[in-house]
Order: structure tokens, then C-alpha cells, then sequence
């Protein structure tokens, strides 16, 4: 067979490793394994929206700070992060950031500086509370707001009314002066008209301007005619009571003046012309002619208390369960209005009532009361 090759036998014999070095080695297998499982588990890519702007952060972070963090984002104390800084990630989540912007509002001539989130002015308006039918602004309303803020100015709808050439006006404006609401309104003001507002002044809620036209020779005023009021008697009310039944409304009247000048002063003023422009409407006043009653229920010698004890339990509020008798005595309204009431008897006072019935009584006897009549007698 030959001469073996030294070593040969020695590489054909079998490797025999001990138990615990085939222990250790499963160990570090499993570490491994762990650790790449960990590591996949761990590592997460989560979608960023910042400002509207998208982004995707890969990060082992498990909060939301921590994605914060890994984008390099500093959140500051106007800005709003959704969902909150301590909130879970997961593989696949999104983080909404919105950086606060600090901007300029010119609300009605009055300016204030406010934070806000908003990324257009359409935003911001919702975000202030600001968003109203007719409102005029100085930007855009889909006007992007910068980081460094924005200024921009919102003028409201005001209600003002205009007296000018014994005309009435009520408009609702958003114009930033008088002088451009009267313009608006196609008003010329010469040089030596009078405006009771500074031509200046921001219109505000319920502002009136009057405007009075002034010439070197006539001048013309608008006056309040005021109304009338008209005293209607009424049966239906008790002396010392009134009511307004409708009220009245001024009046516009339109005074024009000659105004003579002499050495630059005035010299005279001659009424010319006094015109009604719009006519007053008198107030109408209903006063009470129906003597207060005077009630006395024991009077005719009758026990009206047992009666009404015995129909209503003595409750001048008593409604039947079919509602057709009501009160003390269980009137009808057809029987209640025959007697002279009026209205529902319910409302009536306990002594009216006992009035009404006595006369109802002396009517028709006992009649009306077939069960409960013979109380009166007792």
C-alpha cells in the first residue's frame, strides 16, 4: 500500500467538539439574530409635515420628540406639534408641525400683534374669529403667511346712517374714512359744506353724518321733526293704564337759510324755505276708560267660596281635562265673554271672576252650576 504520507491520517480523523463550545456558539447565534431583529424593529421611518412641507425622517427614535430631534426641528412656545411630544412612533406615523407666526392685525383701525399657525390669511381669519359677510382686507385670503409674520388689515361691515339733501342713507360700509364713505355714496362735499364727522373719522356701528350745504349765500339744515302722540281711549284697559299701540317716527325736515355776508361777517340769516322731506308718523297711545271693578263676593248674601270649592277645588288656574271649563267657576269662553270678560278667565283675578259669576247668577239663577249650584245656599 505504500508509504503514508505523514499528517494524512491526522486529516482524515474526525473533529470532535466539546458540548459547551457548541452551547456558546448557539448563544452568539441567538445574540445576533436578537440584535438584527431589534435593530429592524428599532429603525422606523415616520412622514413629517411641516408648514405644509412633506418629509420622511428614519430614526430609532420612540417619540415624537425624538423624530423632532433627528429632523432638527426646534419646536418653540407658538408652535403646535400633532399628535404631542411625548406620543409613541411607530414605522409608517405622521407628525403634523405648524411653526407660529407672529402677525400684524389691523382690525377697524386698531392694530394688535397675535400668534397664530395659520398658513394663509384665509386661516388666520378663522383662527381669529374674524370671518364675517362683507368683510374688505389688505392681502389676499390665499396669501402664503411667512415664517417672519405677515401684516395685513381687516375692515368690518359698520352700520352708518347719512342725512345729506333731506335724504336718508343707511348703508352698511367698510370704508376706511367718511371721506370715502361719502365718495361711495357719490356725496360731493364742496368747500364750504359741513360734515358733522370729521371727514377722517373711521365709520363705526350707528354713526350718523349729517352733512349741511353751505353757500356764500344759502345754507341749508336738516332738522328733526318730531312726532306727535295720539291719545286713543279704550274700554278695554283700566283707568290709570296705557299701552302704546304704535309707535311713531321722526320726521326729516329741510330748512334753507339766505345768509347775507358783509366785511367777511355774517349780516343776516332769512329762513327761505322750510320743506319736509320725510314726513313723521304720530305714536298712537291707548288709555284706559274701564273703571277698575269693585268686587265684593259675599255681598249678595251668597257662599261663592263653597261654590268654587265644590267646581275647582278653589283654583282660579283650574283648567277642566277637556279644557272646555276654566277657572273658579268653570266658565266656557262663550259664557265668560257674555258676561263681559274678556280673554281667558284663567287669567283673570279671583275677585273678577266671582264678579263675572254673580252677574251670570243673576242671568240665569243656579243654572249653569247643576251639580255644585246648591253650595251657594249653604
Amino acid at each position: 500500500m505504500g508509504t503514508p504520507v505523514p499528517g494524512w491520517l491526522d486529516a482524515r480523523r474526525t473533529v470532535r467538539r466539546s458540548p459547551l463550545r457548541i452551547a456558546l456558539f448557539a448563544i452568539v447565534l441567538l445574540a445576533l439574530g436578537g440584535a438584527v431583529t431589534a435593530f429592524a424593529t428599532m429603525d422606523k421611518t415616520v412622514r413629517l409635515d411641516v408648514d405644509g412641507q412633506h418629509l420622511s425622517v428614519r430614526t430609532f427614535a420612540g417619540n415624537v420628540a425624538g423624530v423632532l430631534r433627528k429632523a432638527h426641528l426646534a419646536i418653540g412656545p407658538h408652535d403646535t406639534v400633532a399628535p404631542d411630544l411625548s406620543a409613541p412612533v411607530r414605522d409608517g406615523s405622521s407628525v403634523i408641525v405648524r411653526h407660529g407666526r407672529l402677525v400684524t392685525v389691523t382690525v377697524d383701525g386698531k392694530a394688535r400683534q397675535v400668534w397664530v399657525t395659520a398658513l394663509s390669511v384665509d386661516d388666520a381669519l378663522d383662527q381669529l374669529g374674524l370671518r364675517t359677510d362683507g368683510e374688505w382686507l389688505s392681502a389676499s385670503r390665499s396669501l402664503s403667511i411667512p415664517r417672519q409674520g405677515l401684516s395685513f388689515a381687516v375692515r368690518l361691515p359698520q352700520h352708518v346712517t347719512v342725512l345729506a339733501d333731506g335724504h336718508r342713507t343707511t348703508v352698511d360700509t367698510t370704508a376706511p374714512d367718511v371721506r370715502t364713505l361719502l365718495n361711495d355714496l357719490k356725496l360731493h362735499i364742496g368747500r364750504l359744506d359741513h360734515v358733522s364727522a370729521p371727514l377722517t373719522l373711521y365709520p363705526t356701528n350707528g354713526l350718523v353724518v349729517t352733512i349741511d350745504r353751505v353757500s356764500q349765500k344759502m345754507v341749508s339744515e336738516s332738522v328733526v321733526v318730531p312726532f306727535r302722540t295720539i291719545q286713543v281711549r279704550s274700554s278695554s284697559l283700566y283707568v290709570g293704564q296705557s299701552e302704546v299701540t304704535r309707535y311713531g317716527t321722526p320726521g326729516v325736515r329741510l330748512n334753507t337759510y339766505r345768509l347775507v355776508w358783509k366785511n367777511h361777517k355774517l349780516f343776516r340769516r332769512v329762513l327761505v324755505s322750510s320743506v319736509v322731506k320725510a314726513k313723521s308718523s304720530p305714536q298712537y297711545v291707548a288709555v284706559g276708560t274701564k273703571p277698575k271693578p269693585r268686587y265684593s263676593p259675599t255681598a249678595d248674601g251668597l257662599n261663592w267660596a263653597a261654590l268654587a270649592q265644590c267646581e275647582s277645588g278653589g283654583n282660579p288656574r283650574s283648567v277642566s281635562s277637556n279644557g272646555e271649563f276654566r277657572g273658579l267657576y268653570q266658565f266656557t269662553l262663550g259664557t265668560w265673554h257674555n258676561v263681559g270678560g274678556s280673554g281667558d278667565p284663567i287669567d283673570a283675578s279671583s275677585n273678577e271672576q266671582t264678579y263675572r259669576a254673580q252677574i251670570l247668577y243673576r242671568e240665569e239663577g243656579d243654572s249653569p252650576w247643576p251639580t255644585c249650584g246648591h253650595y251657594l245656599y249653604t
